[in-house]
């Protein structure tokens, strides 16, 4: 259950309202509304697909997609080559979890959350995606559907397979080496008035570094620096040879409790 916390300008007046599909609760001072998105309840339960990998939700029907109406947020996946599926990158509910990264290792199991649970609640959402020259822009998109928001911050977690394969390799890609890291840069983006997209700010936030995991478990994400945004767009970006075309390490990370400032 989502609880907003409204504090009116005179201090004086406390309002309190609960939209069915998800969230949190908070302020951040007068004339301010602050509202967390954590992903729980039935609306959300419906988006977590099974099998996780090629289900039918992520998969079999075109363009995946979640809105919640108390932060205006929205997402879908990309459509890439004709088609609309999570692998031309997006954000997907999930709320599989495992502390044993060698139980997930493969694209299979590519919703797992390397940690013991959600930030808060049992949802999250876990992204993928990235831009390169070859395969084009497949980066995640997390938008306000009716104008523009600040984003204040976001927890992020690692997914067992992507942290899997940063230690011992994939099929496709070598363990990261000592002097490598992968790391995520969040873009903004707002809309001139003819609604063409303008880029902004961006914000980077660390994965792996030199070969190894940055942190354990869910760590907080400052996104202040973007400022207003109509979208913010997620990269995942590395050091090692080749670029973003020779990037071949699972591009999934996890995100939950996304807090919101409304004016």
């Amino acid at each position: 259950m989502k609880k907003i916390f409204l504090i009116l300008a005179l201090g004086a007046m406390v309002a309190a309202c609960s939209p069915d599909n998800g969230g949190n609760n908070g302020n951040n001072g007068a004339g301010t509304t602050r509202i967390t998105l954590d992903f729980e309840g039935d609306y959300w339960n419906a988006l977590i697909d099974n099998p996780q990998y090629n289900g039918e939700l992520l998969y079999k029907q075109e363009g995946y997609s979640w809105y919640d109406e108390a932060t205006d947020l929205y997402s879908t996946v990309n459509e890439l080559w004709y088609t609309a599926a999570y692998w031309n990158g997006g954000l997907a509910v999930s709320n599989y979890y495992t502390t044993n990264h060698t139980t997930a290792t493969t694209y299979m199991e590519q919703l797992t959350v390397f940690a013991e649970g959600a930030h808060s609640g049992n949802n999250c959402i876990v992204h993928n995606g990235y831009k390169c020259d070859m395969m084009g822009d497949a980066r995640s998109v997390l938008q306000f559907k009716n104008g523009e928001g600040f984003i204040e911050s976001a927890w992020v977690a690692h997914t067992s397979y992507s942290d899997y394969s940063a230690a011992h390799g994939n099929d496709m890609a070598e363990p990261l080496t000592a002097e490598q890291s992968i790391w995520v840069v969040a873009t903004g983006y707002t809309l001139d008035g003819e609604g063409n997209e303008v880029e902004g700010d961006s914000a980077t936030f660390y994965l792996y570094e030199n070969g190894a995991a940055s942190f354990l478990g869910w760590k907080k994400w400052d996104l202040s620096p973007l400022g207003k945004v109509n979208k913010v767009k997620f990269d995942v970006q590395w050091n090692g040879e080749g670029g973003a075309d020779k990037f071949m390490h699972p591009a999934y990370f996890a995100l939950d409790d996304i807090t919101v400032v409304k004016e």
